[in-house]
């Protein structure tokens, strides 16, 4: 078992070092409820300002409503679709929740809700309940407007679900409402228009062809009457009209395999041009994808297209088994041409899984596929065609400008039925595509979310209280002085004695155990006494010195009362005011100065002459005599030590009051010659460090310190660990005896 460090402090007694280092480190609840408690005004004020900013907060913020709508944005693929997607779909659908927010968001929707409101017949009034009056002018109206949008409207999505929240902010609730549903309206008109946008780039193409056909058919009719009129025909016969209905079912098949080739080459720019938008680092160009096994199937292609018009040609049925044979492997071939094409692009353009396209590329390739097959049917309708109308140069001239002119009219007119029919189809499949988006609320009036009067009045509580518990700690942690008898303890100076504070008038204060001999303050007198009696056992005290480590801190209080308190017990007590510069003793007693020490030393007058008897029994008293005005030489007089034998001739205990020790040397140089030292140290008043440098210099002289007694302590407002202090002050206090 190891031997704990110890050191022997002035008085010859043991300190337990480990006892003293495990007190400066362990945490003291107590120490810091009784900070709390004492810097309690501080605290309450600066709750009062904390909450009088939370005040003036919410009366000079400018209120700040908010308005939200809801909406549901479905991904392109279903549920079930999606069970069954690889992991990396998952992160598509993330990734295309997060355009849809950052659309929202992007200056263009922000340009297009400005667009709308100045579009719109009710303009003004929107325009006055956005801008409260405030209307910037003209010429920079729409970009406040876009910057409005942009600013005052957030969007968010609900985790694990297909719906999103648009919140709007605005300065009246009306304003919110209105920011709110302006970009909800707008977003949801973008939706719908791209949804539609591949429709309608094929709708606007039928319907430019359209109307060219339709001029043309008109052109056509027109030349045929007038040829005829012109040469008198009113008929034509059998054969010439079968001829013409097969020549012209043959133009109509290679003219609609032309029109289905435009619609795909119409298709296939517009989904290019939209895949290029959203892949800014790459460009798309799948027209340029090729490789040996798509040009093999484009050969096939050709070869089952020209076969196809060859039985035709021949008089084959459209239903007929060897056509019917021959259009499903022209589809088989077509679809393998999808996947070949989707396979191509996809290896050239690498899969961004943050912008799931997989959509797009499918459908380019479809595009792509429609566009080269129908190329292979056109041309291969050309070249029957073409063949067929070689043989017409045989007939008549006039027969064979009424054939050309018949032709014309039926490729005319079943062009546009053709047309038509496609027009009416793809026009009311763009009108059935509604988008991805659903408008499930719209915004209503909004509510105030600035000033949240509650929140700051909170916010300022709380700054408040964290505060002042600020400043009490840190004014703690500045104030170094001498508060408490445990930090006259850690610094390894043995404590004798704790003196609360006096409870009587100041100009009675240093006779306190005469004035109030029941009070707080007298007890502790009586048991500084007996602490003292145990200083040094079998030796005695029979010359005690009595210093302060600066002024004021009630050194000849002590030394009044305590000489009293011996008294009291029976001893012969000589009270000494060796303190030459400010000598309080005579006061306390009623006497002159002169005659005192000051003589005594000089030799003007006796011990016997200086001595003075008090109305206690047992208790005299030596003045300091006048003041010289070199106090430290007469102190330091060789004759001091002699003078002071001769008076313990007449005592049993001489008690001598010098100056503070920090401030002259007065007691530094008398500490040698006494039995004992007392240094007393008032709370609140002496800064720890000139304590510890006084009780170290005394410690120089070879001199034995006897301890220190802490006066005036408050153990109601100071804080103590020792509850002793605090219960007896109490007890005294109340009356109780």
């Amino acid at each position: 078992m190891g031997h704990e460090p110890v050191m022997e402090n002035p008085s010859g007694r043991l300190i337990n070092t480990e006892d003293f280092s495990s007190e400066e480190e362990s945490i003291d609840i107590h120490y810091y409820l009784w900070m709390l408690r004492r810097g309690k005004w501080i605290i309450l004020i600066c709750v009062l300002l904390g909450l009088l900013a939370a005040g003036w907060i919410n009366m000079t913020t400018v209120p700040v409503y908010s308005s939200s709508s809801t909406f549901i944005y479905n991904t392109d693929n279903s549920m079930a679709r999606t069970l069954d997607m690889p992991v990396s779909s998952w992160f598509q659908m993330d990734a295309m929740r997060n355009d849809q927010i950052y659309l929202i968001n992007s200056r263009t929707l922000a340009e297009q809700v400005a667009d709308s409101v100045l579009q719109s017949p009710d303009a003004d009034s929107l325009i006055a309940v956005l801008f409260q009056g405030d209307i910037p002018e003209r010429q920079y109206i729409r970009n406040s407007l876009a910057g409005l949008a942009q600013s005052c409207v957030s969007v968010s999505w609900i985790k694990d679900s297909d719906f999103f929240v648009l919140t709007g902010t605005g300065y009246t609730p009306e304003a919110s409402a209105v920011i709110t549903n302006l970009v909800l309206h707008v977003y949801y008109r973008w939706n719908r228009l791209q949804a539609r946008g591949e429709n309608r780039e094929v709708r606007l193409f039928l319907e430019e062809q359209l109307n060219l056909v339709s001029s043309q058919l008109a052109d056509d009719e027109n030349a045929l009457l007038v040829f005829k009129e012109t040469n008198g025909i009113t008929d034509i016969d059998a054969e010439t009209g079968q001829l013409i209905n097969r020549l012209a079912g043959f133009e109509t098949q290679m003219r609609a395999a032309g029109a289905d080739r435009e619609a795909a080459r119409v298709r296939r720019d517009y989904l290019t041009e939209l895949l290029n938008q959203q892949r800014e680092s790459v460009e798309v160009e799948i027209s340029d994808a090729n490789s040996a096994y798509v040009d093999q199937i484009q050969r096939d292609l050709a070869r089952y297209e020209s076969a196809r018009a060859s039985l035709l040609a021949q008089g084959a049925a459209p239903d007929s088994d060897p056509v019917t044979a021959m259009e499903q492997n022209i589809e088989t071939r077509r679809q393998e041409l999808e996947e070949a094409l989707s396979e191509i692009s996809e290896m050239d353009y690498p899969y961004e899984p943050r912008r799931g396209m997989e959509n797009l590329f499918s459908s380019l390739a479809s595009a792509e596929a429609d566009f080269r097959s129908s190329s292979a049917r056109k041309q291969a309708l050309q070249h029957e065609l073409d063949l067929m109308s070689a043989g017409l140069s045989e007939l008549p001239d006039m027969e064979y400008q009424l054939v050309a002119l018949e032709r014309n009219r039926t490729v005319s007119e079943n062009i546009y039925i053709l047309l038509r029919t496609r027009f009416e189809e793809i026009r009311i499949a763009e009108v059935g595509q509604m988008g991805n988006v659903t408008i499930v609320d719209t915004a209503l009036s909004g509510s105030m979310i600035k000033p949240t009067t509650r929140r700051n009045l909170i916010m300022g509580i709380l700054v408040g209280f964290a505060l002042g518990i600020g400043i009490v700690f840190m004014l703690n942690q500045v104030n170094n002085t001498l508060r408490s008898p445990e930090q006259l303890e850690k610094m390894g100076i043995t404590l004798l004695g704790v003196i609360p504070q006096f409870s009587i008038k100041k100009s009675t204060f240093l006779l306190a155990i005469l004035e109030s001999p029941k009070s707080p303050s007298a007890e502790a007198i009586r048991d500084l006494r007996t602490s003292m009696s145990f200083v040094r056992p079998g030796e005695g005290i029979s010359k005690l010195l009595i210093t302060s480590s600066g002024p004021q801190e009630g050194k000849s209080s002590i030394s009044s009362n305590l000489a009293v308190a011996e008294a009291h017990a029976g001893k012969r007590v000589i009270l000494i005011d060796c303190d030459l510069r400010r000598p309080v003793i005579n006061k306390a007693f009623g006497f002159q100065r002169k005659p005192g020490f000051t003589e005594l030393i000089t030799g003007q007058a006796t011990v016997e002459e200086v001595i003075r008897k008090t109305d206690i029994p047992g208790l005299s008293v030596i003045c300091s005599g006048h003041i010289p005005s070199n106090p430290a030489e007469i102190i330091e007089s060789a004759v001091r030590q002699e003078i002071f034998n001769r008076i313990e001739e007449h005592a049993d205990l001489i008690i001598v009051d010098s100056p503070p020790a920090a401030v002259v040397t007065d007691a530094v140089s008398m500490a040698p010659s006494m039995d004992s030292v007392l240094l007393v140290s008032r709370s609140g008043k002496v800064q720890q460090k000139v304590v510890q440098g006084v009780w170290q210099k005394l410690l120089r002289t070879g001199a034995h310190l006897s301890g220190a007694v802490m006066n005036d302590f408050d153990p109601i407002s100071s804080y103590t660990s020792y509850s002793y202090y605090t219960y007896r002050y109490q007890y005294y206090y109340s009356g109780k005896s």
